[in-house]
């Protein structure tokens, strides 16, 4: 399985690209820069790790740590040479990756990828036939504004994935190119390396991709002997040798880079995928660009619109619960008077419970103190308790009509007066006139008048009590006789139904003495041994027994 790339036609003949025209075979060796050590790696970085080891078995996997970096370049290069010096000196650590990867292609060669990126291909499909034998350094794009939105920068190449033939010339001319930016920098800074703290931008232009494309374009132009930048590489859709540095699409290397198109991985054409793991522009921090401030402001209003989702949603789980908190309050509130309400009309019931019972109670006492002929007695004595009702009331009723006399009386004598009074005014005009003392019998007959007005009264407001008096006696009276009535009624109940009792207890007695008499005729022929005589009898006498266990209820005749 080949990728899918076309050929293409190379800029210069195979011939003039090359010092030699015999290389030897690409070394199968996978280089990766990783923490001080391999136990330290993450997860998903050992994950991506793997890919590399299962996709090309043949190839040795490589990683070197801080600490065998620095074991590698003593091992491979002169301590006092220029390579030694310069990567000994230097102390940030992103600018060591970068001049190790360089290092360690130039010296044995290989597969380089940074321990973010994951094998999608196999190695040894990377490269077209038609190109393999005449290329010593295969390069990725990462940057083409070209074919979409992108960073600062218009085209750049990749630097976490590099394939190269062991001392290739572009890497010793990159190596060079990157040694005497860092000796620059440091001079610019007035500085040494060891002391060199660069900020984000300084390590893209001196160690990372930024001085990896310079480089390139400078040393094809001298290779070819024309101009060579990113017109030579813009829009590209297959791959590019130019002297001995086969270019790939964007697609191969760049696949999975957020901040540029970059084709997709489903179309067959991406060899590695870069997961942009690496943390280390945190550290080398120079100032946000326009694409960063933009994503920023993005962060920062998904941060708010999420801070604010959880401030409501606290705010509504708040007010939810002081609902909560008051809907239980007044449940409670409901149930405490329920229960009192309950407990209220339970003390009634109990309270009515007791009064019936006291009730039921006192009509067992008269039912089991009264006899047969103490019932007549209880009629007579309700009889007599109904005329002791009515007696009041007729007493009552003699005083209302004497009450009626005195009023009829009254008005008699009040008419009898006015007509002597119509007399008096009415006398003919010959007759003598009225008496000098006439002034004073007026006032005294009016003083009497008002005495008897006043008696009047309170004749009429007395007569008023007594009749609610008479009224609220009556009333009283009716509730006793409707007392008395239903008592009767229970008793004369009670009483039928013992009469219904007896009557049964008699039947059943008389069924029982049929049955036996059956019972001792069929026995009667049958002659009774010593032995059966003694059984009758015992029979006979267990039969008297069970009579006499009957009980014999004693009742008063039925009034």
């Amino acid at each position: 399985m080949s990728p899918r790339f076309a050929a293409a036609v190379p800029l210069t003949s195979a011939k003039s690209q090359l010092d030699h025209t015999v290389l030897e075979d690409f070394p199968k060796r996978i280089w990766t820069t990783g923490p001080l050590s391999p136990m330290r790696i993450k997860k998903d970085d050992a994950d991506r790790i793997r890919t590399w080891m299962d996709l090309n078995p043949e190839h040795r996997y490589e990683l070197l740590t801080d600490g065998g970096a620095e074991t590698y370049v003593k091992d491979h290069f002169p301590l006092d040479s220029r390579i030694s010096k310069t990567y000994l000196s230097l102390s940030d650590y992103i600018m060591r990756a970068d001049l190790i990867r360089y290092l360690a292609l130039l010296q044995d060669g290989g597969v380089y990828n940074d321990v973010d990126v994951g094998c999608l291909k196999p190695i040894d499909l990377w490269i077209p036939p038609a190109f393999k034998d005449n290329t010593s350094v295969v390069l990725g794009i990462e940057v083409d504004n070209e074919m979409g939105p992108g960073r600062s920068k218009l085209f750049e190449l990749v630097n976490w994935t590099i394939m190269s033939r062991r001392n290739a010339p572009f890497m010793r001319y990159l190596v060079d190119r990157v040694i005497r930016n860092l000796e620059n920098d440091a001079a610019k800074h007035n500085t040494t390396l060891f002391s060199l703290q660069p900020k984000r931008q300084e390590v893209i232009d001196v160690t990372g991709p930024a001085a990896l494309t310079q480089a390139a374009f400078q040393y094809l132009s001298e290779k070819t002997q024309t101009t060579v930048d990113m017109q030579n590489f813009t829009k590209m859709r297959r791959p590019k040798l130019v002297a001995d540095i086969l270019v790939l699409p964007i697609n191969a290397f760049g696949a999975g880079h957020q901040v540029q198109w970059s084709g997709s991985d489903e179309d067959g054409s991406a060899l590695v995928h870069h997961y942009l793991a690496g943390s280390w522009k945190t550290n080398h921090f120079d100032g946000p660009t326009e694409e960063e401030k933009k994503a920023e402001e993005e962060k920062k209003k998904e941060e708010d619109r999420r801070k604010k989702e959880e401030e409501d949603k606290k705010k509504k789980e708040e007010e939810d619960k002081k609902l909560k908190e008051e809907s239980g309050k007044k449940k409670a509130e409901e149930e405490r008077r329920k229960k009192e309400d309950d407990e209220k009309k339970k003390a009634e019931l109990e309270q009515k419970s007791r009064k019936e019972a006291e009730g039921n109670k006192q009509k067992v006492t008269i039912e089991n103190q009264s006899s047969e002929p103490g019932h007549k007695d209880s009629q007579g004595q309700v009889q007599q308790e109904q005329q002791s009702d009515q007696e009041p009331q007729e007493g009552e009723d003699q005083e209302s009509g004497a009450g009626q006399q005195d009023r009829q009386e009254q008005e008699n004598g009040d008419e009898h007066e006015a007509v002597e009074e119509e007399q008096q005014n009415t006398k003919p005009a010959g007759q003598p006139g009225p008496d000098p003392h006439a002034g004073q019998t007026q006032g005294k007959e009016a003083k009497a008048e008002s005495a008897k007005e006043e008696e009047k009264v309170s004749i009429s407001v007395l007569q008023q009590e007594r009749q609610r008096a008479i009224n609220e006696l009556n009333r009283v009276n009716a509730v006793r006789r409707k007392t008395r009535e239903e008592a009767i009624k229970k008793i004369v109940a009670d009483r039928k139904k013992d009469v219904e009792e007896r009557k049964k207890d008699e039947e059943n007695k008389k069924k029982l003495a049929e049955l036996e008499e059956r019972k001792s005729k069929k026995q009667a022929p049958v002659a009774k041994t010593p032995v059966a005589a003694d059984q009758g009898q015992a029979q006979s006498a267990r039969k008297e027994q069970a009579q006499s266990n009957i009980p014999a209820r004693q009742h008063a005749p039925n009034p």
